[in-house]
Parts: structure tokens; C-alpha cells; sequence
């Protein structure tokens, strides 16, 4: 049985964390549960989400973060596009386009 935080815990069970940046929940708890084929300590991070060489991990709290990697990897539309959908659900804001009546009120 794999425990929580199970995808990473099986990448490292693999050896696929080994050679490059990632996170999990906790890399104590990692450590534990990946066991001796883990050896990537070195390469661990302590954020939500990581990308590197084709491998996305991401903590238990950072579904959103982890949608964003996964969308920016695929390419699945221009950055700025994929940053606005993520800053609309993570942060309930967007840019919108302001009606010039609206800007000259001033003057």
C-alpha cells in the first residue's frame, strides 16, 4: 500500500526522483516512504509544485499549482493565457478590459 502522497512516493520507490528537482509533502515522510531507492535528497525542494526534465511533483495542497505545471509542460496555450486561468482560480482575479468612457472620466 502506498501511502498518502502516493505519487511521489512511487516516483521515488522508481528511482525517478533521484536526477532531478521535486517535492512532495515532506521529504522526511518521502524518505520513509520511497525507502533505499531514493537518493535524491539533494534535488528536493520545499514548494507546491516542480517541473524538471519532464517529471511534475507537487504537494498535497497545490492541486491548482500542479494543473498549471502540467498545462505549461503540455504547452496547451501561451503562458500568459495558462497564468491568467491560474491567477483567476487561485486568486478570484482577472484582467478585464476597462471601457474608455470608464478611463476619461477624469478629463
Amino acid at each position: 500500500m502506498i501511502p498518502y502522497g502516493g505519487a511521489s512516493a512511487f516516483l521515488g520507490t522508481i528511482g525517478a526522483l533521484n536526477h532531478g528537482k521535486h517535492t512532495s509533502n515532506d521529504l522526511k515522510d518521502l524518505r520513509q516512504w520511497a525507502g533505499e531507492a531514493y537518493t535524491g535528497e539533494g534535488q528536493y525542494l520545499k514548494q507546491q509544485a516542480v517541473c524538471d526534465k519532464n517529471i511534475i511533483t507537487a504537494n498535497g495542497t497545490a492541486a491548482l499549482e500542479f494543473a498549471r505545471e502540467v498545462l505549461l509542460a503540455l504547452e496547451a496555450a501561451p503562458e500568459d493565457k495558462i497564468t491568467e486561468w491560474y491567477n483567476f482560480h487561485k486568486l478570484g482575479c482577472y484582467k478585464a478590459a476597462m471601457p474608455q468612457e470608464a478611463m476619461d472620466w477624469n478629463g
